[in-house]
């Protein structure tokens, strides 16, 4: 047959905002994909640097979808460079509002692959959660368990969805995961797992096998029950916000693991002004796998798999 481009994007159902796929169709099959983002690359600075609280809110900018991750992982790289450690109230009342967002940023890739998917209920449900989770305090974070709780036991006992997404983008373990997808074909990583806060709550690493779609799901899923737990273990929810830096000096780096995986900054703090930063994100890396695993795969399996990768265009590098 001849060979059709067609894009999917930027504003395409079930697909996140910001994303244009490009699709060269031969038939319902894909023979070749081109990705971008069309929203990525606010990590800039201006030539003249930026002070420490702009910088703050400016790298919280960078990915709407994670804004509390990208806040603590610049106030974190600026206390490295400016030799400063919040007190433990802080930094445990900071970890609960990281989680808190992970559960958020989870439904809210929930609804959107259940759309892509065709499950309605599941779209309206989780949609309805997120907007519960978001500015969820500890005494609503509580009161989430059970209805997380029934919708993980509904989609386990949900008849069609194993044999609709098992074996689709299928992933094999490699370098250039992070995250859930990582983490669903059994590799053990995760930022968390080397922070001293994280460790004194009790936080494990969660994995499972298979490295596809069901399986990336699955993750996130127990990933959201997880987050519940360790917000409950910390007793206080904190938004990370910089400190007071005077004229200090340094070059600070830092690593948070945000909903879609672990995100890595380097800057250079001089006399108090940012004056050089190195940003390295999950979905930069990620996208770089959606031409592969789309090639010689059906329309409708090539959008699946690009959805369950829960890819953020606005924190992609470019």
């Amino acid at each position: 047959m001849d060979w059709i481009e067609v894009p999917f994007g930027p504003f395409f159902p079930g697909l996140p905002g910001g994303l244009l796929l490009t699709l060269t169709l031969d038939g319902d099959g894909i023979a070749k994909t081109r990705a971008q983002s069309l929203v990525g690359g606010s990590e800039a600075l201006p030539a003249s640097g930026m002070g420490a609280a702009d910088f703050v809110d400016h790298l919280g900018a960078t990915d709407l979808l994670a804004p509390v991750c990208y806040r603590l992982l610049a106030c974190r790289a600026l206390e490295a460079a400016a030799g400063q450690t919040p007190d433990e109230e802080i930094l445990r009342g900071r970890i609960a509002a990281v989680e808190r967002e992970r559960i958020a940023s989870h439904l809210g890739w929930l609804a959107l692959f259940a759309q892509q998917i065709g499950f309605g209920w599941l779209h309206r449900r989780a949609a309805r959660l997120q907007l519960v989770g978001m500015h969820a305090d500890l005494p609503q974070i509580a009161r989430l368990r059970t209805p997380l709780q029934a919708l993980a036991d509904r989609l386990e006992r949900t008849p069609l969805l194993k044999p609709r997404l098992s074996g689709i983008g299928r992933l094999m373990q490699s370098k250039a995961l992070r995250g859930p997808v990582a983490r669903a074909t059994g590799m053990r990583i995760d930022a968390r797992a080397t922070d001293e806060i994280y460790t004194r709550l009790a936080f494990e690493v969660t994995s499972r096998e298979g490295g596809d779609a069901l399986e990336r799901l699955r993750i996130r899923v127990a990933e959201m029950l997880q987050s519940l737990d360790l917000i409950q273990a910390t007793r206080v929810i904190t938004a990370p916000a910089p400190a007071e830096f005077g004229a200090a000096s340094g070059k600070g780096e830092a690593t948070v693991e945000t909903p879609r995986g672990e995100a890595r900054l380097q800057l250079t703090l001089d006399n108090g002004r940012v004056s050089d930063a190195r940003l390295d994100t999950p979905s930069t890396h990620h996208l770089d796998l959606v031409a592969q695993l789309l090639e010689r795969q059906e329309l409708g399996d090539g959008l699946t798999t690009v959805a369950s990768l829960d890819l953020s265009p606005w924190e992609v590098v470019q």
